[in-house]
């Protein structure tokens, strides 16, 4: 389910008499966007919480505010199946985005996206339709835009292309590294590095996850989980009750985790310093 999300009331215009000023200043909404327009400035700060869209140029970012909306994803949205047109690039504030891979025994996640990325990537490759399930696993606040509109943008903008190939980049990267986690890693090193992955895109150290969401992540059987979970709770690496999860000691759990969460976040610095490995990551960099 996607609501929009709460706008604010526009103002009127009000000239100012004449002989204060040489020609009437315009204050109230159309104002207020005319000097936004001249300054390059986004209209909504929100759209700035996502990390791509904060890195677009101004100029760029300005001229998509007609299409750009905030909406409120409600937990399990599906965005897309398998197969299906996806009407619109989403652009996460908060939580992730699953990328999941279905088959008829079940479903993993591939990849996963939050506010350092968007959910359309598929099309700016020319596909038109999503090879994946896409779900808005927690839910939480996004900004959308029509895929339309992000072609004809990044066809203008080649800051902005660069941005969005970049980003793109590193979902391969998670597509690869998943793939090796999943046939080379234990259930335990697969578990710290899809905890710690559910803490970046929460951006705190507590987050709802159930162990059967993590389970579906990670594609293996829950009581494999409720083992690991168990384990590092006993170790005092986490904390988990009634569905949420806290991380103890992040430094103890990225030493458990495997080397592929430690490569996702060296792709993402390419892009985004700031989402880059911190001090003591090349420890388990490949």
């Amino acid at each position: 389910m996607i609501r929009d999300a709460p706008r604010g009331r526009a103002g009127g215009d009000v000239s100012v008499p004449r002989g204060m000023f040489a020609t009437p200043v315009p204050w109230g909404r159309e104002g207020r966007m005319a000097k936004e327009r001249e300054r390059g400035e986004a209209r909504n700060p929100a759209h700035a919480v996502n990390r791509l869209l904060a890195m677009t140029p101004a100029p760029t970012l300005a001229r998509l505010q007609q299409d750009l909306e905030v909406v409120t994803l409600a937990p399990h949205t599906v965005l897309a199946e398998p197969g299906g047109r996806l009407s619109h690039a989403y652009f996460p504030h908060e939580g992730a985005i699953s990328v999941l891979s279905v088959t008829r025994r079940g479903m993993i996640e591939a990849a996963t996206v939050g506010k350092e990325g968007f959910i359309g990537f598929a099309a700016v490759l020319g596909e038109s339709a999503s090879s994946c399930r896409l779900l808005a696993r927690a839910g939480g606040t996004a900004s959308r835009l029509p895929i339309a509109a992000l072609r004809a943008a990044a066809g203008g903008s080649p800051q902005l292309e660069t941005l969005l190939l970049g980003f793109v980049r590193c979902v391969l990267v998670q597509l690869v590294q998943s793939a090796a986690c999943n046939a080379l890693h234990t259930v335990r090193e697969r578990c710290a590095r899809g905890l710690l992955t559910a803490r970046d895109r929460a951006g705190g150290d507590r987050f709802a996850l159930t162990q059967a969401a993590l389970a579906e992540m990670l594609g293996v059987q829950r009581p494999s989980v409720t083992i690991v979970a168990r384990g590092l709770q006993e170790e005092g690496l986490i904390r988990y009750s009634r569905g949420a999860i806290t991380i103890a000691d992040a430094a103890r759990l990225e030493g458990v985790a495997c080397e592929c969460y430690f490569a996702v976040r060296a792709a993402l610095a390419a892009i985004d310093p700031g989402a880059g490995p911190r001090p003591g990551d090349d420890r388990r960099e490949p």
